[in-house]
């Protein structure tokens, strides 16, 4: 049996795989990042959860500017 072909663009995973593979290391983190984000953008949960944090910020119960610039900072210095 043939491998499945996706809908979209009639590509087997496999496929894909094989070309996420010849990707660059930052084009494999910028893939990455958005299959993350694509996954959260139709599940309720998330949604939830995202509207409770943004609930929490304008509460006054956020981060700093310093905090957020210092988790970049950290993340950046990760590769992410």
């Amino acid at each position: 049996m043939p491998p499945k072909k996706s809908v979209i663009t009639g590509v087997s995973v496999a496929e894909l795989k094989q070309a996420v593979d010849a990707l660059s290391l930052e084009e494999r983190l910028d893939l990455a990042d958005y299959l993350r984000r694509r996954s959260k953008q139709d599940d309720p949960q998330w949604e939830t959860e995202l509207a409770q944090r943004l609930d929490r910020c304008l509460e006054g119960k956020g981060h700093t500017a310093d905090e957020l610039l210092a988790l970049h900072e950290r993340l950046s210095a990760n590769g992410r």
